[in-house]
């Protein structure tokens, strides 16, 4: 009897868990989230709408944030897969716990390199940005505010 309550307690902390997680996923939509131009890659764009590139480096930079897009909205679509495979394990009348951490698992894997490509492209238009261009967009979407919030040099091009 004592086995199966710590087994419930378990199940229940996991459940507990996951709705912290969707929680916080649908705050995190609810101010931007990961459409269209909303999320962290958005509020980057805008500023970078507000710069002076030049021609060359504005097609590269849309270039970047395509690509992010693209990768993100696969991702986003994974995710959602996995959130809804969680849902019907916890829905099973015994869930296994081992199922339920391993999808777990597979949850914040999406989660992390979702977070990996919005940093690969910041930092792709880092290296893009003048000092003088990464600085006006700091100043424009500072730490904070959605927007990079890391300091060094770019390759110095404009």
């Amino acid at each position: 009897m004592q086995g199966s309550w710590k087994k419930r307690l378990a199940v229940m902390a996991v459940v507990l868990a996951t709705g912290a997680m969707f929680a916080a996923n649908a705050m995190a939509n609810r101010h931007g989230g990961r459409h269209g131009r909303g999320g962290m890659l958005g509020g980057i764009e805008r500023g970078v709408d507000q710069l002076e590139l030049t021609p060359e480096n504005r097609k590269a930079a849309d270039a970047i944030f395509d690509q992010a897009r693209t990768e993100l909205r696969a991702l986003r679509d994974q995710r959602r897969a996995a959130h809804e495979q969680m849902k019907t394990l916890l829905d099973e009348q015994a869930p296994s716990l081992e199922a339920v951490l391993a999808q777990a698992d597979a949850v914040s894997a999406l989660e992390t390199q979702a977070k990996k490509t919005e940093l690969e492209a910041l930092v792709k238009l880092r290296q893009l940005l003048t000092t003088e261009q990464w600085k006006d967009l700091r100043a424009q979407h500072g730490p904070g505010r959605g927007g990079p919030r890391c300091d060094g040099a770019g390759d110095g091009r404009t």
